[in-house]
């Protein structure tokens, strides 16, 4: 027997849980369940997705998507600050290794109209947030998908190897 602790994959619903609290945002359901199976590994074409904090690897698991939220997001926001930039329903979930980030976008005015309570309700249930692109030279988006689910998919061709 090596000694060794192995490596542990995914995550559970309470890091997620416990990440939702510490950022105070809900994760889009596909990047949850993303999470669930992928927590720790990399796409191609995307420097890091940030894990979540999981106890039951917390070596792999320590550049957590909360830490980056409260460290270098939050430097950035302070630089920033100054242009009177609000960034602040912007996440970040994954660096690019050149300072930028891909980021879900909660900025309102993002979602349609709805035409009943319960048709806002299944939709704001369902919906995700777009992914954007923040760029750390100007601080503007791009767009780059319409839910994590997309972003999986395009990392997967490879359209994200120019980021």
């Amino acid at each position: 027997m090596s000694g060794r602790i192995p490596r542990v994959i995914g995550t559970t619903e309470n890091a997620i849980a416990k990440a939702e609290k510490e950022t105070n945002f809900r994760f889009p359901p596909s990047f949850r369940a993303w999470l669930l199976e992928n927590n720790g590994l990399h796409l191609d074409g995307v420097e890091l997705i940030y894990p979540f904090f999981d106890e039951r690897d917390p070596r792999k698991t320590s550049d957590s998507i909360a830490s980056n939220f409260r460290g270098n997001w939050a430097d950035w926001l302070e630089i920033f600050a100054e242009d009177e930039s609000n960034f602040e329903n912007i996440l970040p979930f994954a660096g690019c290794g050149n300072g930028d980030f891909y980021c879900f976008d909660y900025r309102p005015g993002l979602t349609k109209e709805y035409s009943s309570c319960f048709e806002y309700i299944q939709a704001t249930v369902n919906e995700e947030p777009p992914i954007v692109l923040w760029l750390h030279e100007t601080g503007e988006t791009e767009d780059r998908a319409k839910t994590f689910a997309e972003f999986v998919e395009k990392a997967k061709l490879g359209e994200y190897e120019m980021d």
